[in-house]
């Protein structure tokens, strides 16, 4: 048995490289797997999370902007649409999404609370004005509402939660990798 040299122990960290990767990799897919899965078992009961609130929100901030609407607890009707409110409308699976992300990531306790607490509701707020939007092309230019449901805003929610996510790596866990290393 050979004696090991205190600079030569591991540190914590994995020697072989892309171990982290892996781990990260397959916490992200079982939290994923997992958070679905109890959406799934909630809808399954008629429930929506975050519905009706939704459809509240929107339905009058349409009719602030001048989009003249009407609504029940899960659906949005206009002059030249009816939306039913999924829960795939309500930023749910965004939300999903950036917290399998920041869970899955290396850092603090406290790093991960404080993306969860400001992360959540900024893409809650953006799913609204994502909602609102709609509302305004589907009042306006009804033939693209598809469209921009679709593909456009799917793009960008795609890209906005990456964003989140990499503006939260490089401002707080990265910042705060630094401030342990200088202590």
């Amino acid at each position: 048995m050979a004696l090991q040299k205190p600079e030569d122990r591991e540190t914590g960290a994995s020697k072989s490289p892309g171990t982290s990767l892996i781990r990260t990799c397959i916490v992200f897919v079982t939290l994923m797997a997992v958070m679905h899965a109890l959406v799934w078992r909630y809808s399954l009961e008629g429930k929506i999370l975050w519905g009706s609130s939704t459809v509240r929100v929107v339905s009058n901030l349409l009719s602030v902007v001048g989009v003249d609407n009407a609504s029940t607890s899960n659906t949005i009707t206009m002059r030249y649409g009816k939306w039913l409110v999924l829960p795939e409308c309500t930023g749910l699976n965004a939300v999903i999404l950036f917290a399998s992300f920041v869970f899955a990531y290396s850092s603090s306790i406290k790093a991960k609370l404080l993306a969860i607490f400001t992360g959540i509701p900024l893409i809650l707020a953006a799913n609204i004005t994502r909602l609102v939007a709609l509302g305004l092309v589907t009042e306006h230019y009804s033939k693209y509402a598809n469209i921009f449901h679709d593909y456009v805003w799917e793009t960008i929610f795609l890209f906005y939660i990456i964003a989140l996510w990499g503006i939260w790596i490089q401002k707080v866990v990265n910042c705060e990798k630094e401030l342990a290393i200088s202590s």
